[in-house]
């Protein structure tokens, strides 16, 4: 009776084990193409109507704009039932253009957001305080994307080890 549950249990196991595999690699894989770096050298500020919530909607907006592989960052300025919210997008303007990256945000979940006022910041002039003498510079940020996972052991060697 113990040789018939050992083999059904080592069976199921080494049919899982043989599919984590398949899926560890592929995450691998995944991670390797999913490093970017980003230098970004324009921000934009975006007037945003439509956002019910900051996590879903905002989510939202970010992944999609993070799917231009010209963004760096995104931070917003959402309180609860304001009817406009603000998003300021830290983009690499020589990898993804102003235009494209409204038409992204306009585009998400069906339309459901509508753009109002842009501004504009170039990051890469320093900028002056007049309280003071010295030149203020802006650091550029620099996004790199990383992933960890962790290997588990052969669960088949494991139980015929215990057999043995």
């Amino acid at each position: 009776m113990k040789k018939i549950v050992f083999v059904l249990t080592a069976g199921v196991l080494f049919s899982s084990c043989s599919s984590e595999q398949k899926t560890e690699n592929s995450e691998k894989a995944k991670v390797e193409t999913a490093k970017v770096v980003v230098n970004p050298n324009q921000m934009l500020t975006m007037e945003i109507d439509g956002m019910v919530c900051q996590m879903g909607c905002g989510g939202s907006i970010r992944k999609g704009l993070k799917g231009t592989n010209g963004v760096a960052s995104v931070e917003f300025d959402y309180e609860d039932e304001r009817k406009t919210n603000i998003a300021k997008i830290a983009y690499d303007k020589s990898i993804v253009s102003s235009e494209e990256l409204i038409k992204v945000v306009s585009n998400l979940n069906e339309g459901q957001f509508l753009v109002g006022t842009v501004s504009f910041e170039d990051m890469t002039i320093p900028t002056k305080t007049t309280k003071t003498s010295s030149t203020k510079t802006k650091e550029e940020p620099k996004v790199e994307v990383s992933s960890s996972y962790v290997k588990l052991p052969n669960l088949l060697d494991l139980f015929s080890g215990l057999l043995r």
